[in-house]
């Protein structure tokens, strides 16, 4: 394979390509709607987290993004840590799993707990509350879709060189090819360049 799984994570000025499966290689992001929160909570990691993102593709099982880290705010070990958290939070939040803060009752423990959420975290919950309402006018609140996890960890390699950066560019961008993807996927950085950074 064209990366490998660091058994010790080194942290640097390094640009990093890194691989993240969900659990049991299951296709979960055959649904776009899962898809749209994950590239909503993409975008809010890179806008928190100050790292530079050049490539990135999400496929039906797993993700591939090639960033270089602030690492004056946080390491690339932090930032999947975020990424990661989040979505799984907000997507067992659309299928139910999880109860959403701003559903049910406005009881005064709500009303409390809102208050003190930061306005990425508002406009992250109604875009959850939205993506919910879709889902469950499309499967119903019975439906059959497992609770979502992530595979533990996930892979980085280190790019050593700017040959290194090209492979893994061409590699990242075009994934969903290599998977036999649709060939509209529209889940890959060639489709957003107001969030890829320019090399």
């Amino acid at each position: 394979m064209i990366h490998r799984n660091s058994q010790k994570r080194i942290y640097g000025d390094y640009n990093y390509f890194i691989t993240c499966d969900v659990a049991n290689r299951r296709n979960f992001f055959k649904e776009e709607l899962f898809c749209e929160l994950w590239l909503e909570e993409l975008k809010l990691c890179k806008d928190m987290k100050k790292f530079k993102l050049f490539a990135f593709c999400l496929n039906y099982e797993h993700f591939h993004i090639l960033i270089k880290p602030d690492n004056e705010i946080e390491n690339y070990s932090k930032i999947l840590h975020f990424l990661k958290r989040n979505f799984s939070q907000n997507v067992n939040k659309i299928m139910g799993y999880v109860p959403i803060l701003n559903e049910g009752e406005n009881t005064h423990c709500h009303l409390r707990c809102r208050e003190k959420r930061k306005p990425w975290q508002i406009k992250m919950d109604k875009f959850v509350i939205a993506t919910r309402k879709k889902i469950i006018k499309k499967y119903g609140k019975d439906h059959d879709i497992p609770k979502f996890a992530w595979q533990k960890s996930f892979h980085d390699h280190i790019i050593r060189n700017q040959k290194d950066f090209k492979n893994h560019w061409n590699y990242t961008m075009y994934n969903y090819k290599k998977h036999n993807l649709p060939d509209d996927w529209q889940y890959t950085g060639l489709n957003y360049s107001e969030i890829i950074d320019n090399i």
